[in-house]
């Protein structure tokens, strides 16, 4: 996958942001009305998710996408 560089940073970025608020992937998903295997595969950089699905996620973590995506 091209870009591939671009997602797992993405991915860890995401991962950072949860762990910081104590959410498991299961309570994160859940709270984004995500699937939890979904999230694992963006987390490990497998996966290219929607604008939509990103501020569903940045919805929960209480964090701008564009924090998110700094640097990325």
């Amino acid at each position: 996958m091209k870009g591939n560089h671009f997602y797992k940073r993405l991915g860890y970025r995401i991962r950072q942001k949860r762990k910081v608020k104590y959410f498991s992937q299961e309570k994160l998903a859940f709270y984004s009305a995500i699937d939890r295997t979904y999230l694992a595969r963006i987390e490990e950089g497998k996966a290219n998710p929607s604008v939509k699905v990103m501020y569903k996620i940045c919805k929960v973590l209480q964090t701008r996408l564009s924090e998110l995506l700094e640097g990325v």
